[in-house]
């Protein structure tokens, strides 16, 4: 990937060229086969039109069809000299593996919080259906006992997980983790 910091402005390949430069426009060779034509062009985002012949692009597209040369030759004539890419920024690498990470850990930890939500909603269900029969049933008791107290955490370690932010789903990782 070449930098774009590194390469010459398009007014400027153009005006080496031999191309007349006024504002956004050019005016004298037609990239394609030397004859009169106008391109458009956009410093900023480095890119240019040929209103002659249609074609457009960036720097690296304009010097390999007004000159007739490859990729190679273009970036010679650019004075850049072609090689190996740069090496990745360890940085990077190291935020997409912990972006990666926390993204697996959100799709098992939420699979697994789920399948425990659901329990303790059927388990709360059962017990009710008890209590209601006999209002002094024991194993009611205890069912709503084990069932009540982590529901909550578990439907906000949910929501954090599931349609929570980065932040967010962060927050419920380490959250976890200090629990685990």
């Amino acid at each position: 990937m070449i930098d774009r910091g590194t390469l010459p402005t398009i007014s400027e390949t153009l005006i080496r060229l031999g191309a007349s430069v006024r504002g956004r426009r050019s005016t004298g060779i037609c990239h394609d086969s030397h004859t009169p034509g106008v391109i458009a062009f956009d410093d900023h985002s480095g890119v240019w039109f040929c209103h002659r012949c249609g074609h457009g692009g960036d720097v690296v597209d304009l010097i390999k069809h007004t000159l007739k040369t490859d990729f190679r030759g273009a970036l010679c004539w650019l004075g850049i000299e072609p090689g190996k890419p740069p090496a990745p920024d360890p940085a990077k690498i190291r935020k997409c593996k912990i972006r990666a990470g926390l993204l697996q850990w959100s799709v098992t930890m939420g699979r697994r919080l789920r399948i425990e939500f659901r329990a303790r909603e059927q388990v709360i269900t059962l017990a009710l259906r008890r209590l209601r029969l006999d209002h002094d049933d024991p194993w009611g008791w205890t069912w709503l006992g084990w069932a009540l107290p982590g529901k909550d955490h578990i439907e906000e370690m949910l929501d954090m997980i599931d349609i929570g932010t980065q932040e967010q789903q962060l927050a419920a990782f380490k959250d976890w983790r200090v629990a685990v």
